[in-house]
């Protein structure tokens, strides 16, 4: 064959996204044209095509060796290396790029998402809106930069972004998949999922927009068209993880028998110590216990914690230092800054993950003047400098925080006199919290802390900000600054902690809620203690358990997996935890 016709041939396959056409086709070329770039190219893409991305690295070198001013092979190669996580080796390559092409907006958006990667999302929405300023009609910019505004907190922004792209094109698919989830969070539900079923419509075989309306599904508390929409994916691709998972949080124990075989399959297609072995294994964990074999529960659930903590290591000397400067900043008792909070006041319920935050959030936010906003990632977002660095929280400092903060809450009903945020890691922010909003009001979820780790050992959180979660071990050593630092807070912040003990409450809503109205500052009505007339959505792992009427099921559940949970229970300081004494 004529080098044309290889060419021709190599690029057709790829063209149509056969890439094993198209890496077979281009090595055949690379022995006949052994000085042409472009075959190793091809072959770099394809094998990039197919998840090969470590194989595609020395293609892409090779096609570079023969022709150095190869900038396409050279974004490829930079692409590549995104992929791979190395953002300072394809920002250096990039550099070069665009040395020589300044305008290169392929480039620009590699470089923009080089910085995400190295997790810059500051420095990735200044060159995403440079990149913007030369060309405003650039979806995949948009969405970029969308994403960087996600990573700091602001849902706000990111939806102007996403707003932004589907002015450009109203049937863009990624941006109707992924404006669903800020509007979610700024609770407005129902565009949220109308944004979710119109990308479904448009892709009905794009895996992430099922996906993205399975899970507001559930958050609506609509179980059955969730789980319709799992089976829809897994007719699509039986071993997809996240799927699996999902549905098997869903599914009656019946369902979930019937959910085994496909689960055991995927089980030995996922790789060790991968993310997807981790998503199938929580599915078995959850299949077992269901069907009452202790012991298969207790493999399944170890094997998924144990992924979890490979690519999520904890890291104990850093916790170690961040809650000793929490408390070295706050030594004395606190005096709030003279702050103007024009809005609503914030009511923050703060505890363990899986303490009874979500249920907590509920009974306020059935009061008629108390709009519940979920877990707001804002505030920990403005705080992170005084966290990771012994910078004082000046009163200028929290003027400056609350102003940013408000600016970010979502619109609510007129006439709302509170708010409440829920993000149960809040318990680290009190201080600040405190300081910047003197008419706030803290509830603290008091659970046996036993419960407690069992509900956090069997439940999958996504992400990396619980990564004690995944050992028990860890988990007991975070259990012990956190109760340290509840200690030291109420030393600071007399009378300005209301602790809520979970057993307590569930075994009376009626009368634990009359309380909890009156520290808050609202006149109790009789809704309150009906979490499960609850219709809004919940975005958290208790959106199926909120919606029942409370119950004390769960308490004292430990005591059956207490062999499970022997190196947490065996690293609980006694002193801090009295409850474990006896």
């Amino acid at each position: 064959m004529t080098l044309q016709n290889d060419l021709q041939a190599a690029f057709g396959f790829l063209n149509q996204g056969k890439f094993k056409q198209a890496l077979k086709q281009s090595k055949a070329g690379m022995k006949r044209h052994k000085t042409h770039p472009d075959f190793p190219n091809i072959a770099g893409i394809s094998l990039s095509g197919l998840g090969k991305h470590r194989d595609a690295v020395p293609h892409f070198k090779k096609a570079l060796a023969l022709a150095p001013g190869f900038h396409e092979a050279r974004k490829n190669l930079a692409q590549t290396l995104l992929f791979l996580q190395q953002g300072e080796t394809a920002m250096k390559l990039l550099d070069r790029v665009l040395k020589d092409q300044p305008g290169d907006q392929a480039a620009l958006y590699l470089q923009a998402q080089a910085h995400l990667v190295m997790n810059a999302p500051e420095a990735a929405i200044e060159a995403a809106t440079a990149a913007l300023a030369r060309d405003p009609r650039q979806p995949r910019m948009l969405r970029l930069r969308a994403t960087a505004w996600k990573n700091l907190g602001d849902e706000k922004a990111a939806l102007e972004d996403y707003q932004a792209t589907l002015r450009l094109n109203p049937n863009d698919v990624d941006a109707l998949t992924n404006i669903s989830l800020p509007l979610a969070r700024l609770m407005r539900q129902d565009e949220a999922t109308e944004a979710a079923q119109k990308a479904v419509a448009l892709a009905p075989e794009n895996l992430e927009a099922r996906r993205r309306l399975a899970s507001q599904l559930i958050s609506n508390g609509e179980s059955d068209a969730a789980r319709a929409h799992c089976l829809a994916i897994l007719d699509l691709d039986p071993k997809d993880s996240q799927v699996l998972e999902m549905l098997a949080r869903l599914n009656s124990r019946e369902q979930n028998a019937e959910l085994l075989p496909l689960a055991q399959k995927a089980l030995k297609a996922a790789p060790p110590r991968s993310q997807d072995r981790a998503n199938v294994s929580f599915a078995l964990a959850r299949i077992s216990d269901q069907g009452g074999d202790k012991g298969a529960f207790a493999a399944h659930n170890d094997e998924a914690n144990a992924c979890m903590a490979a690519q999520n290591p904890y890291d104990y000397e850093d916790s170690e230092r961040q809650f000793s400067r929490l408390m070295a900043a706050f030594p004395e008792a606190i005096t709030p800054a003279e702050t103007e909070a024009d809005s609503p006041r914030p009511i923050y319920v703060v505890g363990m993950p899986r303490s009874g935050t979500t249920l907590t959030e509920t009974v306020i936010g059935l009061h008629p003047k108390v709009f519940p906003l979920g877990e707001r990632g804002v505030p920990a977002f403005l705080l992170h400098p005084y966290l990771d660095k012994e910078q004082e929280f000046t009163p200028d400092a929290a003027r400056t925080f609350v102003a940013e903060d408000i600016s970010r809450l979502p619109d609510m009903p007129e006439g709302t006199a509170a708010y409440v945020d829920k993000m149960p890691d809040n318990y680290r922010l009190l201080g600040h919290l405190l300081t910047a909003y003197p008419d706030a009001r803290f509830v603290h979820l008091c659970r046996d802390p036993r419960d407690v780790a069992l509900s956090i050992w069997r439940g999958y959180f996504s992400g990396s900000s619980l990564t004690y979660a995944y050992d028990l071990k860890a988990m007991a050593h975070r259990f012990n600054l956190y109760g340290r630092l509840m200690q030291h807070w109420r030393r600071v912040m007399p009378g300005r902690i209301y602790d809520l003990r979970y057993e307590s409450f569930v075994a009376d809503i009626e009368g634990e809620s009359r309380k909890l109205a009156a520290f808050c500052g609202l006149d109790w009505v009789e809704d309150m203690a009906r979490p499960e007339r609850h219709e809004g959505q919940v975005l958290t792992l208790s959106n199926t358990q909120v919606r029942q009427t409370a119950h004390t099921r769960s308490i004292g559940k430990w005591e059956k997996y207490a062999d499970v949970l022997a190196p947490f229970i065996d690293g609980l300081d006694p002193e801090i935890w009295p409850e474990i004494k006896g």
